[in-house]
Protein backbone atom coordinates (compact mmCIF):
# COMPACT_ATOMS: atom_id res chain seq x y z
CA UNK A 1 0.00 0.00 0.00
CA UNK A 2 2.98 1.95 0.03
CA UNK A 3 3.91 1.99 -3.90
CA UNK A 4 6.71 -0.41 -3.24
CA UNK A 5 7.47 -2.61 -6.63
CA UNK A 6 6.61 -6.03 -6.72
CA UNK A 7 8.37 -8.60 -8.66
CA UNK A 8 5.53 -10.77 -8.73
CA UNK A 9 1.93 -9.77 -7.90
CA UNK A 10 0.07 -10.38 -4.45
CA UNK A 11 -2.95 -12.59 -6.49
CA UNK A 12 0.95 -15.10 -7.90
CA UNK A 13 2.68 -15.41 -4.94
CA UNK A 14 -0.91 -16.47 -3.61
CA UNK A 15 -1.20 -18.88 -5.94
CA UNK A 16 2.34 -20.43 -6.41
CA UNK A 17 2.38 -20.68 -2.61
CA UNK A 18 -0.43 -23.31 -2.95
CA UNK A 19 0.56 -26.31 -4.99
CA UNK A 20 -3.61 -27.14 -5.08
CA UNK A 21 -4.41 -23.77 -6.47
CA UNK A 22 -1.32 -24.18 -8.99
CA UNK A 23 -2.72 -27.02 -10.43
CA UNK A 24 -6.24 -25.77 -10.10
CA UNK A 25 -4.25 -22.62 -12.60
CA UNK A 26 -2.53 -24.99 -14.76
CA UNK A 27 -5.43 -27.27 -15.52
CA UNK A 28 -7.59 -24.20 -16.46
CA UNK A 29 -5.43 -23.42 -19.27
CA UNK A 30 -4.83 -27.13 -20.66
CA UNK A 31 -1.60 -28.37 -19.28
CA UNK A 32 -0.42 -31.87 -18.78
CA UNK A 33 -0.04 -32.14 -15.01
CA UNK A 34 0.04 -35.58 -12.91
CA UNK A 35 -3.18 -36.84 -11.35
CA UNK A 36 -4.22 -35.19 -8.58
CA UNK A 37 -6.01 -34.59 -5.97
CA UNK A 38 -6.90 -32.91 -2.47
CA UNK A 39 -6.87 -34.23 0.83
CA UNK A 40 -8.78 -31.83 3.09
CA UNK A 41 -9.33 -34.49 6.13
CA UNK A 42 -8.74 -38.39 7.11
CA UNK A 43 -12.21 -39.02 5.74
CA UNK A 44 -11.21 -37.65 2.13
CA UNK A 45 -8.40 -40.01 2.06
CA UNK A 46 -10.10 -43.14 0.35
CA UNK A 47 -11.99 -40.44 -2.21
CA UNK A 48 -8.62 -38.87 -3.23
CA UNK A 49 -6.72 -42.55 -3.95
CA UNK A 50 -9.95 -43.10 -6.28
CA UNK A 51 -9.63 -39.87 -7.70
CA UNK A 52 -6.06 -40.08 -9.52
CA UNK A 53 -6.51 -44.36 -9.74
CA UNK A 54 -3.02 -45.23 -9.93
CA UNK A 55 -1.04 -47.59 -8.50
CA UNK A 56 1.85 -47.36 -5.87
CA UNK A 57 3.90 -45.79 -5.34
CA UNK A 58 2.60 -42.05 -5.09
CA UNK A 59 3.41 -38.52 -4.52
CA UNK A 60 1.97 -36.90 -1.17
CA UNK A 61 2.47 -33.13 -1.41
CA UNK A 62 1.88 -30.36 2.20
CA UNK A 63 0.59 -27.43 -0.24
CA UNK A 64 2.84 -25.12 0.90
CA UNK A 65 6.49 -25.72 1.13
CA UNK A 66 9.63 -25.62 -1.24
CA UNK A 67 13.50 -26.94 -1.37
CA UNK A 68 11.43 -31.09 -1.60
CA UNK A 69 10.51 -30.24 2.14
CA UNK A 70 6.91 -31.56 2.37
CA UNK A 71 6.77 -33.99 0.10
CA UNK A 72 6.97 -37.73 0.62
CA UNK A 73 7.17 -40.99 -1.34
CA UNK A 74 4.67 -43.56 -0.68
CA UNK A 75 5.15 -46.61 -1.19
CA UNK A 76 1.98 -48.60 -0.34
CA UNK A 77 -1.91 -48.43 0.93
CA UNK A 78 -0.62 -48.89 4.96
CA UNK A 79 2.26 -46.28 4.60
CA UNK A 80 -0.63 -44.15 2.59
CA UNK A 81 -2.94 -44.20 5.52
CA UNK A 82 -0.60 -44.47 8.16
CA UNK A 83 0.98 -40.65 6.91
CA UNK A 84 -2.39 -38.88 6.72
CA UNK A 85 -3.59 -40.02 10.21
CA UNK A 86 -0.23 -39.31 11.44
CA UNK A 87 -0.48 -35.61 9.85
CA UNK A 88 -3.68 -34.91 10.88
CA UNK A 89 -3.13 -35.92 14.26
CA UNK A 90 -0.12 -33.36 14.66
CA UNK A 91 -1.86 -30.52 12.41
CA UNK A 92 -5.87 -30.92 12.25
CA UNK A 93 -6.12 -28.14 9.67
CA UNK A 94 -3.46 -29.44 7.14
CA UNK A 95 -4.10 -30.14 3.79
CA UNK A 96 -2.27 -32.42 1.50
CA UNK A 97 -2.53 -33.59 -1.77
CA UNK A 98 -1.40 -36.54 -3.70
CA UNK A 99 -0.36 -37.15 -7.24
CA UNK A 100 0.70 -39.93 -9.32
CA UNK A 101 4.27 -41.11 -9.85
CA UNK A 102 6.05 -40.41 -13.00
CA UNK A 103 9.22 -42.62 -12.76
CA UNK A 104 12.30 -40.42 -14.17
CA UNK A 105 15.87 -39.51 -13.44
CA UNK A 106 15.38 -36.31 -13.91
CA UNK A 107 13.16 -33.05 -13.84
CA UNK A 108 13.61 -29.57 -15.56
CA UNK A 109 13.45 -26.19 -14.29
CA UNK A 110 12.65 -23.19 -16.19
CA UNK A 111 13.23 -19.50 -15.70
CA UNK A 112 11.00 -16.84 -17.02
CA UNK A 113 11.42 -13.30 -16.67
CA UNK A 114 9.12 -10.93 -18.61
CA UNK A 115 7.59 -12.94 -21.27
CA UNK A 116 10.78 -14.92 -22.33
CA UNK A 117 12.74 -17.94 -21.31
CA UNK A 118 15.78 -16.97 -19.93
CA UNK A 119 17.25 -19.97 -18.79
CA UNK A 120 17.02 -24.33 -18.26
CA UNK A 121 18.75 -26.54 -16.81
CA UNK A 122 18.18 -30.39 -15.76
CA UNK A 123 18.30 -31.60 -12.06
CA UNK A 124 19.18 -35.24 -11.77
CA UNK A 125 17.17 -37.06 -9.10
CA UNK A 126 19.28 -38.07 -6.23
CA UNK A 127 20.81 -41.23 -5.75
CA UNK A 128 18.85 -43.11 -3.09
CA UNK A 129 15.93 -40.43 -3.16
CA UNK A 130 13.31 -39.60 -5.42
CA UNK A 131 13.99 -35.48 -5.55
CA UNK A 132 15.98 -33.79 -7.66
CA UNK A 133 16.01 -30.46 -5.44
CA UNK A 134 19.44 -28.54 -5.91
CA UNK A 135 19.23 -27.99 -2.02
CA UNK A 136 18.41 -31.50 -1.22
CA UNK A 137 22.04 -32.19 -3.26
CA UNK A 138 20.46 -33.04 -6.86
CA UNK A 139 23.57 -32.17 -9.82
CA UNK A 140 22.54 -30.04 -12.79
CA UNK A 141 23.38 -29.88 -16.05
CA UNK A 142 22.51 -27.28 -18.96
CA UNK A 143 18.91 -28.28 -20.95
CA UNK A 144 17.73 -27.55 -24.64
CA UNK A 145 14.11 -27.33 -24.58
CA UNK A 146 12.24 -28.03 -27.17
CA UNK A 147 9.78 -25.30 -28.96
CA UNK A 148 7.05 -27.43 -27.53
CA UNK A 149 8.65 -27.10 -23.97
CA UNK A 150 9.18 -23.28 -24.25
CA UNK A 151 5.41 -23.27 -25.40
CA UNK A 152 4.25 -25.21 -22.48
CA UNK A 153 6.54 -23.22 -20.00
CA UNK A 154 5.34 -19.58 -20.95
CA UNK A 155 1.64 -21.22 -20.68
CA UNK A 156 2.28 -22.14 -17.12
CA UNK A 157 3.92 -18.49 -16.31
CA UNK A 158 0.89 -16.83 -17.72
CA UNK A 159 -1.27 -19.50 -16.12
CA UNK A 160 -0.67 -17.78 -12.17
CA UNK A 161 -0.14 -14.06 -13.80
CA UNK A 162 3.57 -14.61 -12.91
CA UNK A 163 6.53 -11.86 -14.24
CA UNK A 164 9.99 -13.91 -12.87
CA UNK A 165 9.22 -17.71 -12.46
CA UNK A 166 10.84 -20.75 -12.37
CA UNK A 167 8.24 -23.49 -14.11
CA UNK A 168 9.41 -27.66 -13.15
CA UNK A 169 8.52 -30.46 -15.32
CA UNK A 170 9.43 -33.62 -16.21
CA UNK A 171 10.20 -34.38 -19.88
CA UNK A 172 7.73 -36.45 -21.92
CA UNK A 173 9.34 -39.28 -24.24
CA UNK A 174 9.40 -37.33 -27.29
CA UNK A 175 9.61 -33.58 -25.72
CA UNK A 176 8.93 -32.03 -29.77
CA UNK A 177 5.54 -33.13 -30.37
CA UNK A 178 4.02 -34.31 -26.81
CA UNK A 179 3.74 -32.07 -23.52
CA UNK A 180 5.97 -32.16 -20.73
CA UNK A 181 4.07 -32.81 -16.85
CA UNK A 182 4.02 -29.72 -15.42
CA UNK A 183 4.99 -30.04 -11.58
CA UNK A 184 4.98 -26.86 -10.17
CA UNK A 185 5.21 -23.26 -10.88
CA UNK A 186 7.39 -20.47 -8.19
CA UNK A 187 7.35 -17.52 -8.04
CA UNK A 188 10.65 -16.85 -5.98
CA UNK A 189 13.03 -19.08 -7.49
CA UNK A 190 16.83 -19.78 -6.06
CA UNK A 191 19.34 -18.90 -8.89
CA UNK A 192 22.47 -20.94 -7.63
CA UNK A 193 22.12 -24.26 -9.63
CA UNK A 194 20.55 -22.83 -12.86
CA UNK A 195 23.86 -19.87 -13.12
CA UNK A 196 25.78 -22.80 -12.53
CA UNK A 197 24.41 -25.21 -15.25
CA UNK A 198 23.77 -22.19 -17.55
CA UNK A 199 26.45 -20.35 -16.98
CA UNK A 200 24.43 -16.72 -16.90
CA UNK A 201 23.65 -14.06 -13.88
CA UNK A 202 20.54 -14.31 -13.76
CA UNK A 203 19.93 -12.11 -10.74
CA UNK A 204 21.68 -9.82 -13.12
CA UNK A 205 19.33 -10.08 -15.46
CA UNK A 206 16.35 -9.85 -13.26
CA UNK A 207 18.22 -6.47 -11.72
CA UNK A 208 18.14 -5.04 -14.96
CA UNK A 209 14.76 -5.98 -16.06
CA UNK A 210 13.24 -3.84 -13.25
CA UNK A 211 15.47 -1.37 -13.75
CA UNK A 212 12.76 -0.34 -16.33
CA UNK A 213 10.15 1.88 -14.76
CA UNK A 214 7.27 -0.06 -17.36
CA UNK A 215 8.28 -3.63 -16.41
CA UNK A 216 7.32 -2.13 -12.49
CA UNK A 217 4.47 -3.59 -10.51
CA UNK A 218 3.18 -0.97 -7.88
CA UNK A 219 0.91 -1.67 -5.37
CA UNK A 220 -1.66 1.57 -5.60
CA UNK A 221 -1.03 4.09 -2.54
CA UNK A 222 -4.28 4.95 -2.74
CA UNK A 223 -7.61 3.78 -3.67
CA UNK A 224 -10.82 5.50 -4.58
CA UNK A 225 -11.36 9.50 -3.33
CA UNK A 226 -12.05 11.99 -1.21
CA UNK A 227 -15.91 13.81 -1.07
CA UNK A 228 -18.21 15.67 0.92
CA UNK A 229 -21.32 14.74 1.38
CA UNK A 230 -23.82 16.11 3.52
CA UNK A 231 -25.75 13.52 6.15
CA UNK A 232 -28.33 14.90 8.44
CA UNK A 233 -28.20 15.56 11.36
CA UNK A 234 -24.51 15.77 11.01
CA UNK A 235 -23.77 18.53 8.61
CA UNK A 236 -21.17 18.01 6.28
CA UNK A 237 -18.40 14.86 6.52
CA UNK A 238 -15.40 13.99 4.42
CA UNK A 239 -15.73 10.37 3.15
CA UNK A 240 -13.24 8.07 1.20
CA UNK A 241 -14.99 6.06 -1.49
Amino acid sequence: KIGICMVNSRETVGICADKYRTYLKLQEYGLTQPKTALIPSVEHKDIAIEKIDTKYPIVMKTLAGSKGVGVLFVESERSYDSLVQLLHSQNPDIDLLIQEHIKTDKDIRVIILGGLVIAAMERKVIEGDFRSNVSQGGKVASYKLSDLEIEQCLLASKAVNGVWTAVDFIPSEDPKTKPPYILEVNHSPGTAGIEKASGKNIAKEVIQHFENDKNRIRVPEQCGYFEVVKIEPFGQLVAKF
